[in-house]
C-alpha cells in the first residue's frame, strides 16, 4: 500500500494513494452517513449557517461547492466536509446535494484532508485549534498511530509537534502549547468554553507544576490541621497561577517585577 503522505500534502491524498479524479455528482441526503470525528470537527457558527441556508432557500444548492464524501469499500457513504450546508438542505426539504466521492487508506488520513479543506477558508478559535490539535493528535480508527506520526515512517525523524503543525495550518510553538493544556482537563475545559486562550491556559499550566500537586506533609499535624494546610498549599497554587496570567497582561514593568517576587515568595513558603 502506498505510503501515507497526508500530513506534508493533504490537499494530493486522493491522487497520492488511488489515482482519483474527483467528480461532481447528484447525491440523495439519505446516502450521506454523519459519523465522528467529523460531524464534531468544527463548529457550525450560526450567522454563517443562517447565510448559507438563506441564499439556498432562494437559489439552491450550489453544485460549484460540493460536499466531500469518503466512499469506503463496502459502498457507504462518510460525509467529511460540508455539514453546515447538508444541515442547511435538510432544513430547507431538499432531497439531494452536490457532492465529491473519494476514497481514503484509513480514518487518519480522511481527517486530515477534513482539516486541510476547512482551515484555509475559517478563522479558526482557539477552542477550535485545542479541538484539532487534540484529534491530530490521537490514534484514530483503523490505524494504531496518530495522525501525527505517519510521516515519520522511513523518513528523516521530525518533532511531532512540527508535523501536526504542518496538518493543522499552524506555528509548532502553539501546538506545543495546546499539548501543555490538553495536559491539564480544567485548563484545556476553560479554553473549550471560551474563558482562556491557548497561551493562557498554558501558562496556567505551566504555573500549577512549580511545586507538587500533592501538598507537603508537615511533620507532627493532626488530620484536621494536615488537611487544613493541604487546603493551604492548594490555594497557594491557584494564587501562583492567577499571578503568573496576571505578568503575562500587566503593561507596568515594575508591577511586573513585583508580582514575579511575590510568586517567587509563594513558591518557597509552599516548599
Amino acid at each position: 500500500m502506498p505510503k501515507l503522505t497526508m500530513t506534508t500534502r493533504p490537499d494530493k491524498a486522493a491522487v497520492n494513494n488511488s489515482g482519483e479524479k474527483a467528480v461532481g455528482i447528484e447525491l440523495y441526503l439519505d446516502e450521506l452517513i454523519k459519523a465522528e470525528p467529523f460531524a464534531s470537527l468544527f463548529s457550525i457558527k450560526p450567522e454563517v449557517f443562517e447565510a448559507i441556508k438563506a441564499d439556498m432557500a432562494i437559489n439552491g444548492f450550489d453544485p460549484s461547492k460540493p460536499v466531500n464524501v469518503w466512499r469506503k469499500p463496502d459502498g457507504t457513504r462518510i460525509l467529511v466536509d460540508g455539514y453546515t450546508r447538508v444541515r442547511a438542505a435538510e432544513e430547507l426539504g431538499l432531497l439531494r446535494v452536490t457532492a465529491y466521492e473519494k476514497t481514503f487508506a484509513s480514518e487518519a488520513e480522511a481527517l486530515a484532508y477534513a482539516i486541510h479543506t476547512q482551515k484555509d477558508r475559517r478563522n479558526l478559535s482557539d477552542a477550535e485549534l485545542l479541538r484539532l490539535i487534540e484529534l491530530v493528535d490521537q490514534p484514530q480508527e483503523g490505524f494504531r498511530a496518530p495522525v501525527a506520526s505517519i510521516e515519520a515512517t522511513d523518513r528523516k525523524p521530525r518533532k511531532t509537534a512540527e508535523i501536526t503543525a504542518d496538518t493543522i495550518g499552524t506555528s509548532r510553538a502553539k501546538v506545543e502549547r495546546a499539548r501543555t493544556v490538553l495536559s491539564d482537563p480544567e485548563e484545556a475545559a476553560a479554553v473549550r468554553r471560551g474563558e482562556k486562550t491557548i497561551h493562557q491556559a498554558a501558562e496556567a499550566a505551566k504555573a500549577k507544576r512549580v511545586v507538587p500537586h500533592a501538598p507537603a506533609k508537615r511533620r507532627g499535624l493532626g488530620l484536621e490541621a494536615q488537611q487544613a494546610n493541604d487546603e493551604a498549599v492548594a490555594e497557594g497554587l491557584r494564587i501562583i497561577g492567577l499571578l503568573r496570567e496576571l505578568v503575562q497582561h500587566d503593561p507596568s514593568s515594575a508591577r511586573r517585577k513585583a508580582i514575579r517576587s511575590a510568586i517567587r515568595t509563594l513558591q518557597g513558603a509552599l516548599m
